[in-house]
């Protein structure tokens, strides 16, 4: 079990890095999935999009859980990182799906994304944190795909991962690092 994490990390590096076509058949056989969806990443074009109202609030209450104590230009970038995955063959195509997918989002397995989930439910996101993180999860939602960084954009349509510990990172901001 631990091997086939280790191989799918190595495959989603391999992926972030554009290795050869080779070095992802090889990573994605060894992670037991599709070589098709491994070599096919390409994000979709943004544009203007609608959402569904479940979307928004799956999307808010992750980004409230993952960067609530960020800044506004954080929680942004924590939402754009969940559509370029949607967006990516290499992950699921729904934000459900990017979400729940195993491994991926810390909340989801230490139960902070259901509590999260229930106060928007029970209408308690009157804060400042919660209306910023739904402010953030709609501008996502509608296909934006940058923040604002010292004065200009700064485009974040390639960016797939976030971490407070990531390794490799492209770019930092706040607490997390993006790759």
């Amino acid at each position: 079990m631990k091997f086939k994490k280790y191989a799918t990390l190595i495959l989603l590096t391999i992926l972030v890095i554009g290795f050869s076509k080779n070095s992802v058949f090889a990573a994605a056989k060894a992670a037991g999935t599709s070589t098709k969806a491994a070599v096919n990443t390409q994000n979709k074009t943004s544009s203007k999009k609608s959402y569904k109202k479940s979307d928004l609030r799956l999307m808010a209450s992750i980004i409230n859980c993952e960067a609530g104590g960020e800044s506004y230009q954080g929680k942004l970038a924590v939402g754009i990182v969940v559509m370029n995955r949607v967006s990516s063959k290499a992950f699921p195509n729904t934000i459900r799906k990017v979400i729940y997918q195993r491994g991926q989002f810390s909340p989801v397995r230490n139960g902070a994304l259901n509590k999260r989930l229930a106060q928007y439910d029970a209408g308690r996101t009157g804060s400042s944190q919660w209306k910023d993180c739904i402010k953030a999860a709609k501008k996502v939602l509608s296909g934006q795909d940058y923040i604002m960084y010292r004065g200009s954009k700064k485009n974040f349509d390639s960016f797939h991962f976030f971490s407070v510990y990531l390794s490799g990172a492209r770019f930092r901001l706040g607490g997390h690092r993006f790759k």
